[in-house]
């Protein structure tokens, strides 16, 4: 009996029709399948297929002896904790915010670009080799991550400044680049730890010097174009407490989030967010119900601003997690003045696991979305 094989196209039509998971398990099939879904024009129609794809809050916390990173997805609406991936060998410094679902592990003069759906990792080039003399010297290299809207590509930008040398700025384009490029035009400032990217542009804060009264000020990077521009952060905010304020994304805008300057009274409190547009900033008093001083009060721990979803509610998470508590996510409808709160179970328990104080038990939420994109 003569046997027929499946044609190719329709291979991939009926790959293209199924949801991510399915495909990502397909991929063991055959070369075929493993070779063909990671092409641009396969991730274009399944997207067409799939336009609408699960979203929710990716949640990151460290494993036992610091040995990698936990990757969680949970639905907005609470539940149960899925655990999605383990990222050996060791916790990173710091952890971008999901970018269409993908995020940047930085490790100063090393990174690592992670897809949670397709639980895959790509790990870049050093910057310089390990041998080099400035390896020595790392605690302001720093990566952030970047998406252009107009060529589709991704990009980590790596800034680094070591005292008594011009800074350093450089590119690695995904897909793209073997090795790192050097880019002209940075700030001579020392970065901090943290970025978003909105529109195509990576906003990170930096200070100017290295002394403890020194001013900050807010780096913007066009992905697209690879141009810098510096924004100036007014006095009120750039003098606080680094610790006591956060960068986050608010109404399409970068923002900051001061919380020493949370004005209390018995029925609520008045959280300061500054956000900037057109480099003239404004801020804005946001009216938190007292619940969630009472939330603070009973778990003994402090709640931060991660940032929006895409109903623009803001997102509350406390800093850390632990056997004593209930992990309570908070979403606060700023134009209604709605406040909700949701329950998170089966995440890490560091008591009970980690009882030789070997973890890092602080938490990181963000955004969460179904990304096909490959590395392979």
């Amino acid at each position: 009996m003569e046997t027929r094989s499946i044609p190719p196209d329709l291979i991939l039509e009926i790959l293209a029709k199924l949801p991510l998971k399915s495909v990502v398990r397909f991929r063991c099939v055959s070369k075929f399948c493993n070779s063909s879904v990671i092409t641009p024009s396969f991730v274009i129609s399944h997207t067409t297929h799939f336009p609408i794809k699960p979203i929710g809050l990716l949640i990151t916390c460290s494993a036992r002896l610091q040995s990698g990173q936990m990757f969680f997805f949970a639905d907005y609406n609470g539940g149960s904790a899925v655990p999605l991936l383990t990222i050996p060998p060791r916790f990173s410094r710091y952890t971008t915010k999901s970018l269409n679902g993908l995020l940047c592990l930085d490790f100063g003069i090393c990174a690592q670009i992670c897809n949670p759906s397709t639980r895959q990792v790509f790990t870049l080039p050093f910057v310089v080799p390990v041998s080099s003399p400035s390896a020595s010297s790392t605690y302001f290299c720093v990566n952030s991550f970047g998406f252009d809207p107009v060529t589709k590509k991704y990009k980590v930008l790596n800034s680094w400044k070591v005292p008594g040398r011009d800074p350093e700025y450089r590119v690695f384009t995904l897909g793209t680049d073997e090795s790192w490029r050097l880019v002209d035009g940075g700030p001579c400032c020392y970065p901090k730890r943290e970025s978003i990217c909105i529109g195509g542009i990576i906003y990170f804060r930096c200070w100017t010097t290295k002394s403890n009264s020194s001013k900050a000020v807010l780096v913007a990077f066009d992905v697209g174009n690879e141009t810098f521009q510096v924004i100036e952060i007014p006095d009120e905010i750039s003098s606080d407490d680094e610790n006591w304020t956060d960068l986050i994304a608010f109404a399409g805008n970068p923002a900051i989030v001061c919380y020493d300057q949370i004005y209390d009274d018995e029925d609520s409190s008045l959280l300061i967010v500054w956000t900037v547009e057109d480099r003239i900033w404004v801020k804005n008093g946001l009216v938190i119900p007292s619940d969630l001083q009472e939330l603070q009060d009973e778990q003994a721990q402090l709640y931060y601003v991660a940032g929006t979803i895409q109903t623009g509610e803001l997102v509350l998470a406390p800093r850390r997690v632990s056997k004593k508590q209930h992990f309570y996510v908070l979403y606060y409808d700023v134009g209604n003045n709605v406040f909700r709160r949701v329950e998170i179970f089966d995440l890490p328990d560091y008591a009970q696991q980690f009882n030789d104080f070997s973890c890092i038990d602080t938490i990181t939420v963000s955004n969460y979305e179904e990304n096909i994109l490959s590395f392979a």
